[in-house]
């Protein structure tokens, strides 16, 4: 998990700074962050109204299983 979480927070720490280095002026930059931000929670608001929230699946003998380590 530790991998996926510094990937996740990696791309996510690129994409900010991309954003801040474009060629692009100021006023027009946080008029598209401002867009782009609203369309995200836009997003995430439908899909939180579609989608209700399932309990997770258990095995077939009603425990979870564990992954073992070595």
């Amino acid at each position: 998990m530790g991998y996926l979480r510094g990937l996740t927070h990696g791309a996510i720490a690129g994409a900010i700074l991309g954003l801040l280095y474009a060629p692009e002026s100021g006023l027009s930059m946080r008029q598209r962050v401002s867009r782009l931000l609203g369309q995200a929670e836009d997003m995430m608001a439908a899909d939180s109204a579609v989608a209700p929230a399932t309990p997770r699946r258990r095995g077939a003998t009603g425990t979870e299983s564990r992954a073992r380590r070595p």
